[in-house]
């Protein structure tokens, strides 16, 4: 609602291009191979994510020689993981992986 109580409609254009970076922070590079790599799996708990993320898993256990994996479900679609689950993330894995189920 606007100040007034008006009821307003806020429309968002996706078309717009790339959003400005808010910090100087680059892409970490991606590594050349995922052999000895621990792997983080981010499941957003809808549908059958956690199910699709171990299938993943175990084709890329299959192709190359990962060095285990940090499993991950979050409380909700629309929130971030919990910062005990965050900590294991950014101090355990080497990639990682999320998962929208739907």
């Amino acid at each position: 609602m606007t100040a007034n109580g008006e009821r307003g409609l806020v429309g968002l254009d996706p078309t717009s291009g790339p959003l400005e970076r808010q910090d100087s922070r680059s892409l970490a590079e991606r590594p050349a191979s995922l052999d000895g790599a621990v792997i983080g799996l981010v499941a957003n708990g809808l549908g059958q994510g956690e199910d699709f993320l171990a299938a993943l898993y175990d084709e890329l256990n299959s192709l190359c020689a990962p060095n285990g994996a940090v499993r991950v479900l979050k409380q909700s679609v629309s929130v971030a993981p919990e910062p005990a689950d965050w900590a294991r993330l950014t101090s355990e894995v080497s990639v990682a992986i999320t998962g929208f189920g739907g």
